[in-house]
């Protein structure tokens, strides 16, 4: 019972977002030559367990506010519901996202003292932890958090697992697919803040549809999810990321249904659940397809280099 209580604290389904961007940036980066099996894997738990982290913190931030107790929950939005529902303590919930953010910070440390602390490294291991800790009680209530969940999923950790799988080197290529990603991440949080908006500002949070107003928010979904199509056009005409990465354009249409949705029903919250699920299938689904893309480029280059080799050299 316990172990099911706390898969749902965790929100198990939305770490599978950490789960393929971590994979799709060691493809970025096997693609150029490097790949370290460990540090992989060291990199996708330290990743997984700082994600779990934000949400098992910001649960516990938004009961203590009563946040938790004044939202209509749905299954992509209004938290787990476990500390409402009186599942688990909120002390227990407490200890378990510190738990959850030391054993991200402890591997980000290993990382540190291997490549002898340098700054960069420094200043992405330093971002996520922090934001992890501020993004409930400050930088959601601000109107900052959708940047900071665009940099942290998006160019933030693509270059952190590039940088550590090359032992030490940044590229431009996998900031353009950490801001592909990245948009659709934070298309998932902007659309989801539809349904908690009225509660969310009685109690102090003014994130950007808050601040925007609900109507002319729903106008900006369509520019936010757009434009990570946009870069994957512009990437592969540019010779940045790989043609076969164009599979990716097969999940518009979900996006698309997601933004009719949310432009006729953005102040009812039970009919924006199936565009809040478009938009989470859709990012889960152009996740795995970049990945699959980066992984036909790949073994063409080893098995048909004839076909990579016509092709500029920054992605052969």
């Amino acid at each position: 019972m316990k172990l099911e209580v706390w898969a749902k604290e965790l929100r198990i389904p939305f770490l599978s977002l950490p789960a393929i961007f971590v994979p799709l940036g060691i493809t970025v980066a096997l693609l150029d030559g490097y790949f370290n099996l460990v540090h992989g894997i060291l990199t996708l738990i330290g990743i997984v367990c700082i994600h779990a982290s934000v949400n098992v913190l910001n649960d516990y931030f938004d009961f203590k506010s009563g946040i938790d107790t004044a939202t209509t929950p749905t299954p992509f939005s209004g938290g787990s519901r476990v500390l409402p529902e009186n599942l688990l303590t909120p002390r227990s919930v407490l200890i378990g996202g510190i738990i959850l953010l030391a054993i991200g910070s402890l591997i980000g440390l290993y990382f540190l003292y291997i490549f002898n602390f340098p700054p960069l490294l420094i200043a992405l291991i330093s971002i996520a932890i922090i934001t992890s800790v501020a993004y409930s009680p400050v930088l959601s209530k601000i109107g900052v958090g959708e940047v900071f969940v665009f940099l942290n999923f998006g160019p933030l950790l693509f270059t952190g697992v590039y940088y550590i799988q090359s032992g030490g080197l940044i590229s431009t290529e996998a900031m353009v697919v950490g801001s592909i990603v990245g948009l659709m991440t934070t298309g998932i949080l902007y659309i989801n803040q539809f349904p908690d908006t009225d509660a969310d500002k009685s109690k102090g949070r003014f994130h950007l549809v808050a601040r925007l107003g609900k109507k002319r928010a729903a106008g900006i979904y369509k520019y936010i999810v757009n434009a990570s199509y946009v870069i994957i056009i512009l990437g592969i005409v540019t010779f940045t990321i790989p043609p076969t990465t164009i599979i990716a354009l097969i999940t518009i249409p979900k996006f698309r249904v997601a933004n009719a949705i949310l432009q006729k029903e953005y102040e009812k919250i039970m009919e924006l659940i199936p565009a809040m699920g478009n938009t989470v299938m859709g990012t889960i689904q152009s996740g795995i397809l970049l990945l699959v893309g980066y992984l036909i480029w790949y073994f063409l280059s080893i098995y048909f280099p004839g076909v990579t080799t016509i092709l500029p050299e920054n992605i052969s």
